[in-house]
């Protein structure tokens, strides 16, 4: 799967095996690197508005126009919005941590991608929820 994509051999309820993490304002999105990359899958083919079950909440995505903003709906729906070329920056998140996993030679450290806002940034929102995006193995 080094190419950033999911196989045919992934099933696509892989996605649910990704974790929302909530603590003191910071967003976390984690799971094994087949799970966001099925994650990542999922969002990508959808142009209309889309929820999706993940571990401990959803992940919900509206394709919209404008910047990327990632926010929390209630307190375990983490929604993404703004222009698929925007959206992209999550979806390509996804892949590339999973890559940074697949391809580390130690996996003692987990690898891990920040999506967050920075004055002048005309891609994300600055009403974005800091975000990051961490790529883990699962036991046994």
């Amino acid at each position: 799967m080094a190419d950033g994509k999911v196989g045919e051999d992934v099933p696509m309820a892989d996605h649910r095996r990704c974790r929302l993490g909530v603590t003191d304002g910071e967003l976390e999105l984690a799971g094994a690197p087949t799970a966001l990359r099925a994650l990542g899958q999922r969002l990508r083919q959808h142009a209309e508005p889309v929820e999706v079950a993940i571990t401990d909440g959803s992940v919900a995505q509206d394709v919209t126009s404008g910047p990327l903003l990632v926010s929390l709906k209630g307190t375990t729906t983490l929604h993404f919005s703004g222009g698929p070329e925007y959206l992209g920056i999550i979806w390509d998140a996804l892949d590339g941590v999973a890559e940074l996993a697949e391809t580390a030679d130690d996996r003692g450290v987990n690898r891990h991608q920040h999506i967050e806002y920075f004055p002048g940034d005309e891609y994300r929102s600055p009403d974005s929820i800091p975000l990051v995006i961490v790529a883990d193995w699962e036991d046994g």
